[in-house]
């Protein structure tokens, strides 16, 4: 996405001036190869001590935030700067981010910053875009669910492994997350560790899985995973923020290369770490954080010749501390276990993705009842309306556009709205005709798209930004029960 945008930027504006930041060398190496391969022969630049590479007269330049924020003055004035992995600017301070932002905007008071990041919250600070941040609108959102479902990202399945650690007696820091120390003496146990590695090693052989990453507790306990697998004979390297550059380099080239079949890891690899044949995922350190949660099985995701899909092992607690990855946001979302193939899955779905195993009846209203029972002692704490058939206004958190298909209908835009653990649709008919037709058209002038006021839906779908324009101007909807149906009866818009 950055190299496709600066490709574009310097095509309309040949003059344009772009830096792109990352925090570590593999990310400014990877970010300015793809730029290369969309652009060869493009004024490219990097600059990062890493890399041993200092260049300072380009108009596009790749940087490590470590080797410049100080290099702020050495460069003529940017039109913008990029950072990779943005949740990684510090909420409060000054920091070397901010320092360099400083820097480059006393130079040109018109520069732009643009954040890219999959895990848009740090712990302990909620939300990286604010008012009163760096990053402070959000330009475009994409749900992972709907990227796989496209095909840009690679499907996912889960097992939860037998054996999960108990948690119960372990400290976390002041920002919420477990002390390392404290999930070692949890986790680094040789019981611990031999059951999770035999029942991770049963599944990977079975299924013939050729690229496995392996996310440990800290170094012992890293280098413990690594001596179990070798019993079954899987060479797993260490690596560590310790592991020389020079090491660290060979490995990640080698298993890139497929000559190394498995990596044990300490949050090296968890974010940026471009292997795109990777299609296991071990999970054998517990977090709190969403944010790390992410990265760890968004090492998965990416799409690769002869990769059907990604497996992702969980002997950490992680599935049912977070729940799904496209659902990160949603609450509480309860997670089954195939009675079939062993596989894990929102309940939501119904039905196993991978096998096609149903859920009992029996089973969903037990379910049912717990969840009922949870929501009735929520409800207890909460200000809304004991009664559903009184409205209700809730803020909106995200949107999502999808095309409804009716049968002998014409198509219609169906609008989804998630509030808070809460989701509510409404059918836009733009293609219908008549009365139907005509409170469509009053729908979309009203969010301010009067100048496409003869728009079809076909012609609304491809436009890539409608789901966050429609989210930009809708700050609240209001809301009442119909039955087992909710419907959207008013809305307080944005200008």
């Amino acid at each position: 996405m950055m190299a496709w945008a600066i490709q574009r930027w310097k095509a309309d504006y040949p003059a344009f001036r772009v830096c792109i930041l990352a925090h570590r060398k593999e990310l400014v190496k990877q970010n300015a190869e793809e730029l290369m391969e969309v652009w060869p022969g493009g004024d490219i630049g990097i600059y990062s001590a890493g890399l041993r590479k200092r260049d300072e007269d380009h108009s596009v330049t790749y940087a490590s935030i470590d080797s410049i924020h100080r290099r702020w003055g050495n460069f003529a004035p940017f039109d913008c700067i990029i950072i990779d992995e943005a949740h990684r600017i510090p909420a409060k301070g000054e920091g070397k981010y901010r320092k360099f932002i400083k820097g480059c905007r006393s130079l040109n008071k018109n520069l732009r910053i643009v954040g890219f990041t999959a895990t848009p919250y740090r712990m302990g600070c909620g939300p990286i875009c604010h008012k009163d941040h760096i990053l402070h609108h959000v330009c475009y959102e994409a749900n992972v669910g709907d990227l796989i479902e496209g095909g840009y990202l690679c499907r996912l399945r889960s097992k939860i492994g037998d054996a999960q650690p108990d948690l119960t007696e372990v400290k976390r820091n002041s920002g919420g997350d477990y002390i390392i120390k404290s999930l070692a003496e949890a986790v680094d146990k040789s019981d611990v560790v031999a059951v999770a590695v035999q029942s991770s090693m049963q599944t990977i052989m079975a299924e013939k899985r050729k690229n496995i990453i392996f996310f440990c507790v800290d170094i012992s306990h890293c280098k413990a995973v690594s001596q179990e697998l070798r019993k079954y004979g899987l060479h797993a390297p260490v690596v560590t923020a310790k592991t020389p550059a020079s090491e660290r380099d060979r490995i990640a080239d080698e298993f890139k290369a497929g000559r190394i079949k498995a990596i044990c890891n300490i949050n090296v690899y968890t974010e940026g770490f471009n292997a795109k044949q990777v299609d296991c995922v071990a999970l054998f350190r517990p977090t709190l954080s969403k944010g790390l949660y992410m990265q760890m099985v968004g090492r998965g995701l990416r799409t690769h010749p002869g990769k059907e899909d990604c497996l992702v092992l969980d002997y950490a607690g992680c599935i049912e501390e977070h729940g799904p990855i496209d659902c990160l946001d949603a609450g509480v979302v309860k997670i089954i276990e195939c009675k079939d193939c062993g596989d894990t899955f929102s309940r939501a779905i119904g039905e196993c993705p991978h096998c096609g195993w149903v859920i009992p009846k029996k089973e969903i209203e037990r379910l049912e009842s717990e969840e009922g029972e949870r929501r009735l002692n929520e409800a207890k704490h909460s200000n809304k309306n004991i009664l559903g058939s009184e409205p209700e206004t809730l803020l909106v958190d995200a949107v999502t556009v999808h095309r409804h298909i009716k049968p002998e209908k014409p198509d219609s835009l169906r609008v989804q709205y998630r509030c808070g653990i809460s989701t509510f649709r409404e059918w836009i008919c733009l293609d219908h005709g008549g009365y139907a037709e005509r409170q469509a058209r009053q729908w979309w002038r009203a969010r301010g798209f009067s100048s496409w006021d003869t728009i079809t839906v076909r012609e609304a779908l491809q436009d890539m930004f409608l789901p966050q324009w429609i989210n930009d101007r809708t700050r609240t909807i209001t809301v009442r029960q119909r039955g087992k149906n909710a419907e959207i009866i008013g809305y307080s818009l944005n200008d």
